[in-house]
């Protein structure tokens, strides 16, 4: 018998992200993918400008 694998990202973190909101929202402009992308070019923009050597 096949073993499951764990998810990458972990049913309660996404979850919690989510919050109250529709899980098929997340995919619309300006939903939850939207935010993680701009969330995540931001943290890398900031790790860029506070690297050492700039």
């Amino acid at each position: 018998m096949a073993r499951r694998r764990e998810p990458v990202v972990p049913d309660a973190i996404l979850d919690q992200l989510l919050g109250e909101a529709d899980a098929k929202t997340a995919f619309d402009q300006n939903g939850l993918l939207d935010q993680l992308k701009k969330a995540l070019a931001e943290r890398a923009l900031k790790a860029e400008l506070d690297s050492p050597g700039r």
